[in-house]
């Protein structure tokens, strides 16, 4: 690891850290614009699709949690403010679409968030490429990425995963994707492929 990719690693964990003991009011989850007369659907049972990511309000103000290529690919970042601010809005852009009254968030809700998580995953990346910060890396340079956050409350924990569900069963899952998937048990991650570290304290 270099040290521009350690402080780049220092910076993001500190913004997930960050989380630790703020209390959770409210959740919204943002998608592309739907030109269906229908619904955006978001609810898939114990994960929700929350596409362009999700803001908390918190005690301490929003909090944005969404994919960003920081770190290439598409992982998942916490940043600071409400979400509006890192989309780019407009007529026709992104918009809020849930999760009003999900029960699964109501035990949640309300309660501080009593520690946090970050699964890193190393990939090769390949081909040489710019990362999000314009930096070149070398073919078979090793990268990690955060490909989840977890919060963990009294009443549970929540994933927040740069991953893309795959249509049409949305079974198979594509992570480092720019979307995000919110998973709210072990299981379901586990199908996703995520290693037991992930899980640690956790069932």
């Amino acid at each position: 690891m270099t040290e521009d990719e350690a402080d780049r690693r220092a910076s993001f964990e500190a913004a997930v850290n960050s989380l630790r003991g703020l209390r959770v009011s409210s959740v919204d989850y943002w998608d592309v614009h739907n030109f269906s007369p229908e619904p955006a659907r978001w609810d898939y049972g114990d994960w929700h699709h929350a596409v362009m990511g999700a803001e908390l309000t918190t005690s301490a103000g929003p909090r944005t949690v969404t994919w960003t290529n920081r770190f290439h690919p598409y992982g998942i970042e916490v940043l600071p403010g409400a979400i509006e601010h890192y989309l780019n809005m407009g007529e026709f852009g992104p918009q809020r679409v849930g999760p009003d009254d999900a029960e699964i968030w109501s035990r949640l809700i309300q309660s501080p968030i009593r520690a946090t998580a970050t699964c890193w995953e190393q990939i090769d990346v390949g081909p040489s490429v710019a990362v999000g910060t314009g930096q070149i890396v070398a073919p078979g340079h090793m990268v990690d990425v955060p490909a989840a956050v977890r919060l963990d409350f009294d009443a549970g924990c929540v994933w927040f995963v740069a991953a893309m569900p795959q249509w049409p069963s949305l079974n198979e899952v594509f992570l480092f994707g720019d979307e995000v998937m919110v998973v709210f048990t072990s299981a379901k991650m586990r199908a996703i492929g995520f290693p037991e570290s992930a899980f640690v304290g956790r069932t």
